[in-house]
């Protein structure tokens, strides 16, 4: 009976030994803080996670703030309801189903962005999408009034542009110099020689790397995820006008996916590593800016 008692109390110690390193070893590996600037909460999203699921999962990966945009844009609000002040919603013009590719000819896009932004509840206007050749034209009228009103409210726009030259840009920035913007993806397919240009000539233009990854666009890194050539120059041009984002959705080459639900928050911690391991490449301190400070420094807010 004695040996007995003496087992259960070894094994009982041993438990809590194990217990003790592996709470040492998650504490250890234990991600440095970082902020996703383009994330994304959409209707088929909702149908498989919900918002605490999401704000668990951001947590998980140390993630301290997080933008969000969302189709419909109130959307984006339910993550803010759960998350608080580590969520800063965007209002989107994609502001109701069906939509997507019809926006900018919906006669109330511009009251109802009017409406959400005099609310306070929105901390910024986007993600939408501006493709070359394709609706809407860069000087469309909804456009313009969407830029107008960021100036307004004094808040950024998230813009998302398909095109083969910065020159597509360009007028945009160039002729709204009061208007800070956040440049989607990098630009898309472009790489470190379009974009360097466009940040020279437009100084209210921040570039956010979301969705660089080996499953989409795929002109950030090469085969083995090493830094493709240009980019840590320009890093080092512009140290704290760069961001990253993860972008968590999932066969984003598929414009029309009704049929199925968007699984891209169970792809979170591929798209995590993806990006923390490009970024270990770079110095520490200039890491810490693209992973971290330059997004804070931009919402004004001060690190915890």
């Amino acid at each position: 009976m004695m040996i007995e008692r003496m087992i259960r109390l070894l094994l009982a110690v041993l438990g809590l030994l194990g217990l003790s390193a592996c709470a040492m070893t998650a504490e250890d590996s234990k991600q440095p803080p970082m902020v996703d600037i383009h994330i994304h909460y959409n209707w088929n999203q909702e149908e498989v996670i919900s918002p605490e699921q999401v704000i668990h999962i951001l947590r998980e990966h140390n993630v301290v703030l997080a933008v969000v945009s969302s189709r419909p844009s109130d959307n984006a609000l339910k993550l803010r309801a759960a998350g608080g002040d580590q969520i800063l919603a965007f209002w989107s013009p994609y502001f109701k189903a069906g939509i997507r590719d019809t926006w900018f000819v919906q006669p109330e896009v511009l009251s109802e962005a009017r409406r959400a932004l005099a609310s306070g509840e929105y901390a910024g206007i986007g993600e939408f999408h501006l493709v070359a050749g394709l609706g809407p034209r860069r000087d469309h009228p909804v456009v313009r009034g969407l830029i107008e009103l960021a100036d307004e409210f004094k808040v950024p726009v998230l813009i998302h542009t398909d095109a083969g030259s910065y020159e597509y840009f360009l007028p945009i920035c160039r002729d709204n110099p009061t208007v800070r913007f956040l440049w989607a993806h990098a630009g898309g397919y472009v790489g470190p020689k379009v974009v360097g240009p466009l940040m020279e000539r437009c100084p209210n233009v921040w570039v956010e790397l979301s969705a660089r990854d080996p499953w989409h666009y795929g002109n950030l890194t090469g085969t083995q995820n090493e830094l493709l050539p240009g980019w840590k120059v320009l890093f080092e041009k512009y140290p704290h006008r760069f961001m990253v984002g993860t972008d968590p959705v999932w066969n984003a080459q598929q414009t029309y996916r009704w049929y199925e639900a968007d699984e891209g928050w169970s792809h979170y911690s591929e798209l995590d590593r993806f990006h923390r391991s490009w970024l270990e490449q770079l110095p520490i301190e200039l890491a810490e800016n693209i992973r971290l400070t330059n997004a804070l420094q931009f919402f004004q807010i001060k690190p915890r």
